[in-house]
């Protein structure tokens, strides 16, 4: 089961370096780790709209000081990296028309600005990559592909060879590659498989 030690060790191996023991060690290894670890998975994360670190959030309303532009205002939620596209509430017999606020292919209208964000839609729910820090949760491609980016930000701390880090560049853009390619099949032949089984049933 993969863990934020073992992820790090991968990216230590693809190094040449020595693993750890725990992120507690004393060693430069693990102060790269430390240092390092949580920026690269965020910014790995809002790469790509991985499958795993989707989540949609009923937004919270909170006051709205553009009211000229935007009719509400909502928070955005806390764990939020990227906002994905923003969607009215979908119920069953929903007469309502929105074809006005739907902007572009995109999403639905909408504007972010701080912790803020504006739209027309009430209530809104919004879509988004969340800080999903459960490497549990990663598919083996994203965690290669983590592993070689984390190694990018070891190079220099760790060998002060711009070649390595160069190196480690390159495979690091080619595993970023394959995973989002890989997470992209699989929303698709989930997407087929439940249109068949709707279709089926129909």
């Amino acid at each position: 089961m993969a863990s934020i030690v073992s992820i790090c060790n991968i990216a230590l191996s693809n190094l040449g370096k020595d693993n750890i023991a725990a992120l507690t060690d004393s060693g430069a290894e693990a102060r790269a780790c430390n240092q390092f670890y949580d920026h690269v998975r965020d910014t790995l994360l809002q790469a790509y709209p991985w499958s795993f670190a989707g989540k949609t959030a009923s937004l919270a309303e909170v006051t709205n000081d553009k009211a000229g532009t935007w009719l509400y205002a909502y928070r955005r939620p806390t764990d939020c990296l990227k906002v994905r596209y923003v969607r009215p509430a979908y119920t069953e017999n929903d007469a309502t028309d929105y074809s006005a606020a739907k902007a572009d292919a995109f999403g639905f209208a909408h504007e972010i600005e701080g912790q803020t964000i504006y739209c027309d839609l009430s209530p809104a729910f919004l879509r988004y990559t969340y800080q999903n820090i459960d490497p549990t949760k990663y598919s083996p491609l994203f965690i290669e592909a983590l592993s070689w980016h984390l190694a990018v930000r070891f190079a220099m701390p760790l060998t002060r060879d711009p070649k390595i880090r160069a190196d480690a560049y390159q495979l690091a853009m080619a595993t970023q590659n394959q995973a989002a390619a890989s997470d992209a099949n699989e929303v698709r032949e989930t997407s087929d498989h439940v249109s068949e089984f709707v279709t089926g049933r129909a």
